[in-house]
């Protein structure tokens, strides 16, 4: 079945091949990716690196039960940690599960219960992760459900004024859900490192600082989800690097891998995984850390590293922007645009399906969601072919 969509209204594509930053269609050819699939090919289709790896573990050992030592497992421990400073990792599936897992970590850290979230935000689409997000997909059972306890986050955000000590219209929202729930009863509070699909909205300067603030001063945790944002798709290899925050535990998954096998994780400070060394963690997944999708996320974070993807992110991303630049002053219809790195987007001041369409068939896969379209294509994107993406929009735009 196809996922998120009415079956028969479906949209099939049949991809028969990949490399670099495009794929290639059954009876139509090569295309560009501004997807990464789903949002998680890092260092390009087919790199070499990544399958060698992978074929070298599947030839030592393809599969093993969760709790064995295996020495895959411990080399990508030791390369998560050396790039999030965090001190271990829990290593799941899919990203829904990674949420479900901080989630219950959070718990069993504080024996407290509530979690609060961003209203525009979105962290996985299981029923208990969506009861906590603010994102429209749990609408179909909100009938069941809690209300979400959210963050209000209009965009553009009112930024924070020194003059008279008064707080972005965010942090004062933080501010008054935690006065009215009661600190005491809050585990923790989970922000994506940066707002994906639900309009990438850059957060007003006091915003992380000043959650930091609340999550020390009320024994609350702070969990960031770098599901999207994370292994270098804002520039940095996680977005929260931005804005300069410690956060207790993170989430991480897509890029972790860069689509490659599926792996997900929690990451923990090492003074919250210590707690696990006398009390029982109630986590437990059949193919947690499974050592063929390790040899992938390895493989990956290896070429990130080699070939410098989280540097070309930024600076691709800054190509982009100039040129994103040149097109809001020249088409009208274009309203602006936003983003960090290559996770960027164009706003219409109209439903940008018809701008999906027109780059199709200029041989750009544009991915779209009411008035904006999505620009995140693999980190392993060079100069001379963002210009021609470039230049493909522009064309799609003006016709």
């Amino acid at each position: 079945m196809f996922t998120w969509s009415a079956q028969t209204a479906a949209r099939e594509l049949e991809i028969i091949g990949a490399e670099g930053a495009q794929f290639e269609v059954a009876g139509k050819g090569l295309v560009w990716d501004l997807e990464s699939q789903v949002y998680n090919v890092a260092v390009g289709h087919r790199h070499p690196h990544v399958q060698a790896r992978m074929i070298a573990q599947i030839e030592t050992l393809p599969a093993c039960a969760p709790n064995a030592v295996l020495p895959i497992r411990a080399q990508l421990g030791q390369r998560l940690a050396e790039h999030s400073g965090m001190g271990k990792a829990f290593l799941t599936s899919g990203g829904s599960e990674a949420v479900e897992n901080a989630i219950k970590m959070a718990r069993l850290l504080t024996g407290r219960t509530k979690v609060l979230a961003r209203r525009h935000s979105y962290h996985g689409a299981t029923l208990a992760v969506l009861e906590i997000a603010g994102d429209a997909r749990r609408d179909p059972f909100a009938a069941t459900m809690a209300p979400g306890l959210l963050i209000d986050d209009p965009y553009p955000a009112r930024e924070p004024d020194p003059s008279t000590g008064t707080p972005s219209d965010w942090l004062a929202s933080a501010r008054a859900l935690i006065e009215r729930e009661d600190p005491e009863t809050i585990a923790a509070i989970l922000l994506e490192g940066f707002t994906g699909t639900n309009g990438m909205q850059h957060p007003p300067a006091d915003f992380w600082p000043g959650i930091r603030e609340l999550c020390d001063a009320h024994g609350i945790l702070l969990i960031d989800d770098e599901i999207f944002s994370g292994f270098g798709r804002t520039g940095r290899w996680f977005a929260r690097e931005h804005w300069g925050v410690r956060v207790d535990l993170m989430t991480i998954g897509k890029g972790l891998t860069s689509g490659y096998a599926p792996l997900a994780g929690v990451l923990l400070q090492p003074e919250l995984a210590a707690r696990f060394d006398r009390e029982v963690l109630h986590c437990g997944l059949t193919h947690y850390a499974h050592p063929v999708s390790c040899a992938a996320a390895l493989g990956s974070i290896e070429v990130l590293e080699q070939e410098r993807l989280v540097d070309n992110a930024a600076a691709i991303g800054e190509l982009f922007a100039a040129r994103f630049d040149a097109m809001v002053a020249r088409h009208d219809h274009v309203r602006g645009h936003r983003g960090l790195g290559l996770m960027r987007a164009l706003e219409l001041d109209t439903s940008a399906e018809a701008l999906a369409a027109a780059a199709w068939e200029r041989g750009v896969f544009l991915p779209f969601r009411g008035s904006m379209a999505w620009i995140c294509p693999p980190l392993c994107l060079r100069e001379h072919e963002a210009q021609t993406i470039c230049d493909l929009l522009d064309d799609a735009l003006t016709g």
